[in-house]
C-alpha cells in the first residue's frame, strides 16, 4: 500500500510538472511576442534616425544641397532645405506615432504631438507643413492616421 500511495504522488507531481512547463512555455511566448514588438519598434526608429541624419547633412551642406537639388529637379535650393526640415519634423512625429502604438510613450506624453500634428495639418496660411508631397514620405498608417483623425482648416486650441 506504501509503494501504491507513492506511485500516486509521483503521478501527481508529473502532472503538476507538465502544467508547470505547459504554463513556461505560454509565459515564453508572451515575452518573446513582446520583445518582437520592441525589436520592431526599435528597428523602425533606427531607420527613420538614420534618414533624419541623412537630410540633415544634405540640408546642412550646400555642396550636397545643390547636388540634391540639381538630381530632384528642384529650382531652389532653400525650397528644398525647407521640404527637408519639414519632412523630418514629419518624421520624428511619424516616429513618435509608432511608439505610441507599441505603447512607448504614455497618453499625456502623446497628447502633447497629437495636438501638434492636428495643429501642422490644420494650418491653411500657405506654410503647407502637411502636403502630399509630405505624405510621400510617411508610411501609409501614419498618413492614413492623420488624414482620418485631423480635419484641415479645423481650429485647433493654442498650447501654452
Amino acid at each position: 500500500m506504501n509503494k501504491e500511495r507513492i506511485r500516486d504522488w509521483a503521478h501527481v507531481a508529473e502532472i503538476i510538472s507538465g502544467v508547470a512547463v505547459l504554463i513556461t512555455l505560454i509565459f515564453l511566448i508572451l515575452e518573446i511576442r513582446g520583445n518582437s514588438d520592441l525589436i520592431r519598434a526599435n528597428t523602425f526608429n533606427r531607420s527613420i534616425e538614420s534618414l533624419i541624419d541623412y537630410r540633415m547633412q544634405i540640408a546642412s551642406n550646400e555642396e550636397s544641397l545643390r547636388a540634391m537639388t540639381e538630381h530632384w529637379g528642384i529650382d531652389n535650393p532653400d525650397l528644398l532645405r525647407r521640404q527637408l526640415l519639414v519632412v523630418n519634423l514629419w518624421s520624428i512625429y511619424e516616429k513618435t506615432y509608432f511608439s505610441q502604438q507599441y505603447g512607448l510613450v504614455g497618453p499625456a506624453e502623446w497628447e502633447r504631438f497629437e495636438s501638434r500634428i492636428c495643429g501642422y495639418v490644420s494650418q491653411e496660411d500657405g506654410l503647407k507643413f502637411w502636403s502630399e508631397n509630405v505624405a510621400n514620405f510617411m508610411t501609409d498608417e501614419f498618413r492614413d492616421y492623420v488624414t482620418s483623425y485631423c480635419e484641415v482648416g479645423a481650429k485647433v486650441p493654442e498650447q501654452p
